[in-house]
């Protein structure tokens, strides 16, 4: 077979993904596919063939980047590759951007005459990767965080900014009771208004881990020990004027609040546990109404 232009195109076309070429202006000069999604005002004529990304990209700071990018790429003769987001109405894309300078040595001098690339959409698999990431760390009844969550967050470095942290270990009482006697939906109908009541007092920034049945924690960033009190007082006082299926919901909780790293969360988040379970055994001394 003869390699001539038109061999060369089609097989160019045949690569998975878009392949283009730009010039030293940061121009398209070839594209073996046209993003549709582009064409926004639906002009049967459209290209984007002449166009910088400043021109044709829909998202302008995506514009921007990818020209500055061309820029450096123009100007060191190096390469990238990475992964972009892509927003067209409600939907979102992934794609796989791979470029490079294009180096020529005429007459013996090297030269950069442009950028090549390939852009490979893989949408499809970053959504089932994220998809099972969060199912893989979120508690299936609550929506929360679960346990491996808590334990990848106790694995980083500590919380740059955060100080002070205030850890709060949170277990919900008369659970047991509440299964025992209404079953198991009851008790999980629980488990969602206590998370629901919690996440409607504590701050936009704090997280909530379902670490076990009844058990939960919460890192609470710049939180001081008067606003962790008022905290405490606030999330009881919610959980005292609640009830399910006649059984009153109530909470344990314990916290410490860190003002400096010399504590490790590990042994703050136990000193927490500590301090809850003492206060649950203080709550086991009075008989609940309902039971």
């Amino acid at each position: 077979m003869v390699m001539d232009a038109e061999n060369l195109k089609a097989i160019i076309n045949a690569i998975p993904g878009n392949v283009f070429f730009k010039d030293t202006e940061c121009r398209y000069r070839y594209t073996s596919h046209l993003c549709s999604m582009l064409n926004t005002a639906g002009r049967p004529d459209f290209t984007i063939i002449g166009k910088t990304d400043l021109e044709v990209q829909v998202q302008k700071e995506l514009g921007e980047q990818y020209y500055n990018e061309d820029k450096e790429l123009l100007s060191t003769g190096g390469e990238m590759e990475y992964v972009s987001k892509m927003t067209f109405g409600s939907d979102s894309y992934y794609y796989k951007i791979q470029k490079r300078a294009v180096h020529s040595c005429e007459d013996g001098k090297d030269s950069i005459i442009g950028v090549v690339g390939v852009v490979t959409d893989i949408t499809q698999e970053t959504v089932l990767r994220q998809r099972l990431e969060y199912l893989s760390s979120t508690d299936a009844l609550t929506g929360l965080k679960n346990r491996a969550s808590l334990m990848l967050w106790l694995s980083q470095p500590f919380p740059e900014g955060s100080l002070p942290l205030t850890i709060l270990s949170a277990d919900f009482d008369n659970l047991k009771i509440l299964n025992d006697k209404h079953g198991h939906d009851a008790g999980d109908s629980y488990l969602k208004t206590g998370t629901q009541t919690m996440q409607g007092i504590l701050p936009e920034d704090a997280c909530i881990y379902r670490t076990g049945g009844d058990e939960f924690l919460v890192t609470v960033p710049s939180c001081g020990e008067e606003k962790s009190r008022s905290l405490i007082e606030k999330i009881g006082e919610a959980f005292g004027s609640c009830t399910v299926e006649g059984v009153p919901m109530s909470v344990s909780l314990g916290a410490v609040t860190l003002t400096d790293t010399r504590m490790s969360l590990s042994d703050a988040i136990k000193e927490a546990d500590k301090r809850m379970y003492e206060q649950k055994r203080a709550h086991h001394t009075t008989t609940p109404r309902g039971r």
